[in-house]
């Protein structure tokens, strides 16, 4: 827990120092790390247990797959390259010195048809390095070969692999990614029982199942070709129908147009769902124009769900960006100082699967009863939405400032040297609070 107490950066020095050893020997804490002591497939596989058990019998487990970026300085940390900076403007590309991750969060349902993403899985995933100007043949084929191997597509199938098979097998297994992951990899590749929700281009090339009188020729996967997305948009006979979905604290009225039983060569002989969603209006202001967001092109590789689920469970997916924001801004998993293979796919893991203990843990005690939450007296309880990763955070801090006081003893005496205490993560608020720095 000390690196969930830390307020300063949180490094393995910083967790040290929120367990009040900063002036202990800190070799066996880099080496718990280092020679992958922490079983990190244990620690997910805890929350993704308690997230099943919280769902209903009969209610999929719905998730949402997705990767991230997170910056280094060393030149030298494992899995280090340069990425395309996602923040860029669009009008220049910039790069970024980071390393990559791929997270699956699954989907725990709340009231007023939110819910709160948990994170279940978070995994390296290094790209090939490219070899010099003088490399030979031979080591230009390796590469390309490691290339292929180590794509994005292809770990995100592996971990969903290996996420279906924690996953009891009566459960359906519904996952939603962004463009990304919208592609034949991915949707070819699934595992048994298992869905993908996506986005597809507006101009994505759609057919008709094929005609199955037809005796001679070989088998037809495709049909005859249907409209792009965009034309089907904009088509003028096809009605728009009404459907309601949550976002964020409010649920909103939304325009879509449905076509069953199509296919496409990114799912082969899949059939599939598409979904068209009309733009929103919106205005930033009172007096402001009239602005419009951009349309969404869904596909669901089972055709037989219902498109209020779909449209819901697809804007579920916004929760595990949420995620990458908690994860970054409040825990620092960008801030590990370690730089060998086995602490760099250790340390970090171990950070998001803590996170996803703390928002189990905040269920459990808070819930939904916002008197619970520490917040200012010049704010008032019933404003706050839902209660957030911080207000978990504060909730635990003051439960562990008052525990020295309950059990009547001083948290640097029982944490210092002289102790012999092989727990080395005991967590110390009063600690935590004079290392913190910036």
């Amino acid at each position: 827990m000390c690196n969930l107490i830390s307020f300063g950066r949180h490094t393995v020095t910083g967790m040290l120092s929120a367990a009040g050893r900063h002036d202990a020997d800190w070799s066996a804490a880099y080496r718990l790390f280092e020679r992958r002591r922490v079983n990190i497939g244990a620690m997910f596989e805890t929350p993704l247990k308690e997230v099943i058990d919280l769902l209903s019998p009969e209610s999929p487990v719905v998730g949402a797959i997705d990767d991230t970026q997170l910056r280094k300085t060393g030149k030298r940390v494992y899995g280090t390259a340069w990425k395309r900076d996602p923040l860029g403007p669009k009008f220049n590309t910039n790069f970024v010195w980071a390393q990559r991750w791929l997270q699956i969060s699954i989907a725990l349902p709340e009231a007023n048809g939110r819910c709160r993403a948990i994170p279940v899985d978070f995994h390296h995933c290094p790209s090939a390095r490219k070899p010099g100007r003088k490399a030979e043949s031979g080591e230009i084929a390796e590469y390309r070969k490691q290339r292929k191997a180590m794509a994005m597509p292809l770990q995100a199938v592996a971990r969903l692999g290996k996420l279906r098979g924690l996953v009891p097998a009566e459960r359906r297994l519904i996952i939603s990614g962004d463009g990304a992951y919208t592609n034949r990899t991915v949707c070819r590749g699934l595992p048994l029982n298992t869905v993908f929700l996506g986005r597809i281009r507006k101009d994505a090339r759609l057919f008709a199942p094929p005609d199955e009188t037809m005796a001679r020729g070989r088998r037809r996967i495709y049909g005859q070709t249907l409209p792009t997305p965009e034309e089907i948009r904009q088509d003028e006979q096809t009605g728009w129908r009404e459907v309601n979905a949550a976002t964020g604290d409010k649920t909103h009225v939304f325009k879509i147009k449905t076509m069953n039983m199509v296919r496409s060569k990114i799912a082969g002989e899949k059939d599939l769902k598409l979904i068209i969603v009309q733009p929103l209006r919106y205005r930033l202001s009172a007096k402001s124009k009239l602005l419009y967001r951009d349309p969404a092109y869904i596909i669901s590789t089972d055709p037989e769900l219902d498109d209020e689920k779909i449209l819901q469970w697809y804007l579920w997916r916004w929760e595990i960006e949420l995620n990458f924001r908690d994860e970054k801004s409040i825990f620092g998993i960008d801030e590990s100082m370690v730089r060998t293979k086995n602490a760099v796919e250790t340390l970090s893991p171990f950070i998001v699967s803590s996170y996803a203990m703390l928002l189990l843990a905040g269920r459990k005690t808070i819930g939904e009863d916002k008197t619970k939450l520490l917040v200012p007296k010049w704010r008032r309880p019933n404003s706050i939405s839902r209660p957030s990763t911080n207000h978990y955070l504060s909730r635990m801090r003051q439960e562990m400032l008052q525990m020295p006081n309950k059990n009547n003893f001083d948290g640097f005496r029982e944490n210092s040297l002289h102790s012999q205490n092989t727990f080395l993560f005991m967590p110390n608020i009063q600690a935590a609070i004079i290392s913190a720095s910036r």
